[in-house]
């Protein structure tokens, strides 16, 4: 059984460090660190990773081709990506549900005509979100924080330990359970 990684962002210089393109920073903690090569780098190829060269709210499109071409089943793709909803650093892994409000998830459920896929939701918003009435962004600032980019506070949070062992651990635990 084959599975694919898809750490959802926008393509380009500019948005590389945008906190909406958290879901590849991550990713690219995780390749840096070769927390994956266990699954990568093995006989059976379990695990592929593509970047699309596209922008966030297009991935749709180029992810359908993609899992044709290569015959992977839209239940095993695992998008990594960014949530305005979770405190920076939190993670949490969902399956078959809306897009919550999240553009590149929306197209990616339209281009593939199902829910059902797994999803890493890495968090972005303000730290102490849900503590003491803290609210993540919404409305009108909500495209202008998620392009805003990453302090290296929240850069050394994305990083860390604990971070990049939750989302290794969700992987195997995905590949494991199938």
């Amino acid at each position: 059984m084959k599975f694919l990684l898809f750490p959802l962002g926008n393509f380009g210089e500019k948005y590389e460090h945008t906190r909406h393109n958290a879901g590849r920073f991550v990713y690219n903690k995780l390749k840096e660190k070769k927390l994956l090569s266990e699954f990568l780098d093995n006989k059976e190829n379990i695990l592929e990773v593509f970047v699309p060269k596209t922008f966030m709210n297009e991935s749709g499109e180029s992810l359908k081709d993609y899992i044709k071409n290569k015959n992977i089943e839209k239940e095993n793709v695992i998008i990594i990506y960014d949530d305005k909803d979770l405190e920076i650093g939190e993670i949490r892994i969902a399956r078959d549900r809306g897009d919550g409000g999240h553009n590149g998830i929306k197209n990616i459920i339209e281009n593939l005509v199902t829910k059902d896929f797994y999803r890493i939701r890495v968090g972005i918003a303000p730290a102490g979100t849900g503590k003491n009435g803290l609210v993540p962004p919404h409305g009108d600032i909500v495209q202008k924080y998620v392009l805003g980019n990453l302090t290296e506070e929240e850069k050394n949070i994305l990083s860390s330990e604990e971070v990049l062992n939750k989302v290794t651990n969700f992987i195997f635990k995905i590949i494991n359970e199938k």
